[in-house]
């Protein structure tokens, strides 16, 4: 943001003399009269490049993308980048006059050029952004069919005009302001040096305040409110929560943590499971209660710590006896899917134990700017503590070892192995759900996926070990997929998947492809716009119903089935009553943040 700023500061800084819209001088000269209110006008006045290109970047910021967006979002996308552009199209202007000066010396535009070009400016401006206003209700009408989402009302698209210009006028503001204190330093840096050397020098300084502003101090002060803040809620505890009173759960009997050590995210993972009754009673089968192994932050002073105490803990509820043992790598604040675990206790009938381990009281995202390393870490000593054990076992009496991640956890899941070749050797199976574009294992097999496959879902050798699978809207075939299988599990409207800062400046294979199947065929790329647009579709991605964005629900059901299959052929009917007790799980906020 400080960024966009100083573009447009330095832009009017280089050039002083605007030549604003004759009309509004105008229509303002008699308000001008009053000192303050003149002064205003003056400090707000726009530059013509700086107006026709950010006139551009708000019409693009109304067109659609992945997901519908509440008008708030809309609004902040819309004020960001129709600030964007004014900056870029400031310097463009600059650019553009120094040329023409240098090559018409002593030549000005005359009056009624310029008055002729604000006048065509005021005319086509209006109709774009009229007609892309009337297009955006239209477009997000399409959208929120597609995905049974509730139309918004008339009044939010006047909102959407209020607060973008609100914000639009705050980067502005912003700009004159760094563009004040750069001409005050200069007129001082004037007196002994020549005055180019002082325009300069004074710019220069006065970015780089800015930016030291930003990086060696908001910044790291928002940081450190972020995680006293979410420290404060880590020691929280959901109504209705209770320590367990079966053996296999941490923070229950004989349990070598604490319920309090396990931080809220722990507190819900462990409470909110099925004891051997619950699955008894869904499979008519006798069943087992399964092992949830979880040890919050608080419990080591490190991570290898965290993992060392996560095996000895695992040792004593028995989860090294089970059919099934997953590693999941957790998000931002520790949060664990319960869908992801109950879907998987349910298809096993008990016989599974899952284990993980809190790295970050913040969310993905905040954990992501923090200190991204994090979660790499994280995931890769749970995994090697785990794997170490799990090999002095006799092979026989090993149980099946998986591997899982959603989101933010499936950057630091994969983060335990060197490559796919090491990974295949070392598990029997992995689910990696909704990951993110910088994922290192599917970066690495989407850009060398088989000629003709596409980036959304790419076909690597064949799709021998690793398949992509888009959801319940589009089928995957299992069939000559020999163990151990990885899958990818990604909806072709997940804004998690497929963000990337590359969108700032270059336009994705997948947007040239075919749409996904709740994809709008009226997406498409626009410099800095589209990155803007998916940024604010993760915030809102898992608020989508499920089968679409970032809700993935019972489709975990089948994915499972995918990777792992259970000995047992459970019932089609069994299965569908499944599917609609996982998706009927209500999101957390892990979720709804990232």
């Amino acid at each position: 943001m400080a960024v966009m700023s100083m573009m447009a500061a330095l832009a009017e800084r280089a050039a002083p003399i605007r030549r604003g819209l004759p009309a509004v001088q105008r229509t303002a000269s008699a308000v001008r009269q009053v000192p303050v209110l003149g002064r205003v006008i003056d400090w707000l006045r726009l530059d013509f490049a700086g107006s026709v290109v950010g006139t551009f970047f708000f019409c693009w910021s109304l067109t659609p993308s992945l997901l519908p967006r509440i008008w708030f979002y809309q609004a902040l996308v819309t004020g960001v980048t129709a600030a964007a552009g004014y900056a870029i199209g400031s310097l463009i202007g600059v650019l553009v006059r120094f040329i023409y000066r240098r090559v018409r010396r002593g030549h000005r535009l005359s009056r009624r050029t310029v008055v002729t070009a604000w006048t065509i400016f005021g005319v086509v401006g209006t109709c774009s952004a009229t007609w892309y206003l009337f297009g955006s209700a239209r477009w997000q009408s399409d959208l929120r069919e597609l995905m049974n989402v509730d139309s918004p009302r008339l009044i939010h698209y006047v909102l959407i005009l209020i607060v973008s210009f609100i914000i639009f006028t705050a980067f502005l503001a912003l700009g004159r302001l760094l563009r004040g204190a750069s001409r005050w330093l200069g007129s001082h840096l004037a007196r002994w040096v020549p005055i180019p050397v002082a325009v300069v020098t004074s710019a220069l300084v006065v970015a780089g305040i800015a930016i030291w502003s930003w990086t060696g101090l908001f910044y790291p002060w928002m940081l450190g409110v972020a995680n006293n803040a979410f420290a404060a809620i880590n020691q929280e505890t959901e109504a209705g929560e209770r320590p367990p009173a079966i053996t296999t759960h941490a923070g229950g009997p004989g349990s070598l943590v604490t319920w309090d050590s396990l931080g809220r995210k722990g507190r819900e993972f462990i409470s909110d499971g099925p004891t051997a009754e619950d699955l008894e009673a869904f499979s008519n089968r006798p069943a087992l209660d399964p092992v949830r192994t979880y040890i919050g932050l608080d419990s080591a002073e490190t991570l290898a710590g965290l993992a060392s105490l996560a095996i000895r803990e695992l040792e004593r509820a028995g989860g090294f006896e089970r059919e099934v043992l997953v590693v999941v790598t957790a998000t931002g604040t520790g949060w664990v899917d319960e869908a992801a675990a109950d879907a998987l206790e349910y298809l096993y009938n008990g016989d599974t134990a899952i284990v993980s381990i809190q790295y970050s009281y913040l969310p993905s995202w905040l954990s992501f700017l923090a200190d991204h390393e994090q979660v790499d870490i994280a995931g890769q000593e749970l995994f090697d503590a785990v794997y170490e054990r799990w090999s002095r076992l006799p092979e026989a009496d090993r149980p099946r070892l998986v591997v899982y991640g959603e989101s933010f956890g499936a950057v630091g899941s994969v983060a335990a192995f060197d490559d796919l070749d090491d990974l295949v050797a070392k598990v029997d199976g992995a689910l990696w759900v909704g990951s993110p574009e910088w994922h290192p294992l599917r970066e690495y097999v989407t850009e060398n996926r088989d000629p003709g496959s596409h980036e959304r879902l790419p076909v690597y050798r064949g799709g021998e070990t690793v398949r992509f699978w888009g959801g319940w809207l589009e089928p995957l075939n299992v069939s000559d997929w020999e163990p151990p299988r990885v899958l990818f599990l990604q909806h072709a409207s997940d804004p998690v998947s497929f963000w990337s800062p590359e969108l700032i400046w270059s336009q994705p294979d997948w947007m040239r492809e075919p749409e996904g199947p709740d994809v709008l065929p009226h997406l498409n790329w626009y410099p800095f716009v589209t990155f803007w647009q998916l940024t604010a579709d993760m915030a809102v991605s898992a608020l989508m119903p499920e089968g679409h964005a970032h809700n993935y629900g019972g489709e975990l059901v089948d994915a499972w089935l995918k990777v792992v299959p259970p000995d047992y052929d459970w019932p089609e009917e069994r299965l569908e009553e499944l599917r609609e007790m996982v998706q009927s799980f209500d999101l957390d906020d892990e979720g709804r943040l990232w």
